[in-house]
């Protein structure tokens, strides 16, 4: 997101901030196109992907010939189209989780795979079209595995290539069945010009949704109403949203920001530049330097009702 200027004329649709999983442990410092800290930035979807994903057999132990391969890649010599990995990663900074997932796969295979999905989510901030090379490596050589097409989906959405991003996380969504990657499916069909279509599969998918995906669901939708140029519709939702009690500060922040985008869109320049202090205050807790803002969703919010979504659209 550019910085904001005062007056200035905001673009006709605002994406619901791309939310994601929470990345491997050398990757999981600066999530999203943005760097941390930064006007516009995004904090990360702060789920654990994988939690309850079923190992696949015991996990083994690290065994010693690991090391007998010359650099990080278990491959001897880069394969027809494989991107080059960067230095530094390896297989332990991937999750248990992850590691499970990929147990299908042969050793060496599973490593290759695991160590470019490593590589995308590393380079994601500073080289998105190369991040997006090795998510597509890793998701056509496991084209079965979840965390495979995950990474890919995520790359592709980043990307704004909305179509590769929907047939992603559509495949996602039929391997693990996660209802959580909802907030992206709809917002893809935004960026296809499809608002109508986004608000349909919020309206049949929020019931079973968690708070924290309900309160994205609410994002996305308030841009496709206003993509629809309904924005009092999309205005209702967003100052409905920042009423819940116990709404993150985080979560406040990004309706705020999608409210003054609706104020200036209805022609309200006065009241949109009127809550420009209110959001610099905000951004200024939310972001103090390098912080990371820890648990996104509050207490209060773990019980949303799941009517909330169905009474907006009434």
């Amino acid at each position: 997101m550019e910085e904001r200027k005062s007056g200035a004329k905001k673009p006709a649709r605002q994406s619901f901030g791309g939310q994601k999983r929470p990345g491997p442990k050398s990757a999981q410092h600066k999530f999203g196109a943005q760097k941390g800290g930064e006007r516009g930035s995004k904090k990360p979807f702060n789920k654990n992907f994988g939690k309850k994903r079923p190992r696949s057999f015991p996990q083994e132990k690290k065994e010693p010939d690991r090391l007998r391969y010359p650099s990080q890649n278990p491959y001897d010599r880069l394969r027809p189209k494989e991107p080059a990995l960067p230095k530094g990663l390896s297989w332990d900074m991937l999750s248990s989780s992850d590691k499970d997932a990929l147990r299908s796969l042969s050793r060496e295979h599973a490593e290759n795979v695991g160590l470019h999905i490593l590589a995308a989510y590393e380079l994601e901030g500073e080289d998105l079209p190369l991040a997006l090379e090795h998510a597509k490596w890793a998701a056509s050589n496991a084209s079965r595995i979840d965390i495979a097409r995950e990474c890919l989906a995520l790359m592709a959405y980043r990307s704004q290539d909305f179509k590769t991003a929907l047939k992603e996380f559509l495949t996602v969504r039929r391997l693990n069945g996660e209802s959580d990657w909802v907030p992206f499916i709809a917002d893809c069909y935004r960026g296809l010009g499809e608002p109508k279509k986004a608000i349909e599969t919020i309206r049949k998918e929020s019931q079973d949704a968690s708070a924290e995906s309900k309160l994205e669901m609410m994002l996305v939708m308030a841009g496709a109403f206003a993509d629809l140029k309904d924005t009092k519709r999309a205005l209702k939702i967003v100052r409905s949203m920042k009423a819940l009690p116990g709404l993150p500060l985080s979560y406040k922040l990004r309706a705020c920001e999608a409210e003054q985008t609706f104020l200036f869109m209805a022609g309200k320049k006065k009241e949109a530049d009127a809550m420009e202090k209110e959001i610099e205050d905000m951004e200024s807790k939310v972001f103090p330097e390098e912080e990371e803002e820890e648990g996104l969703v509050d207490f209060d919010l773990e019980n949303l009702d799941e009517r909330v979504i169905e009474d907006l659209l009434s």
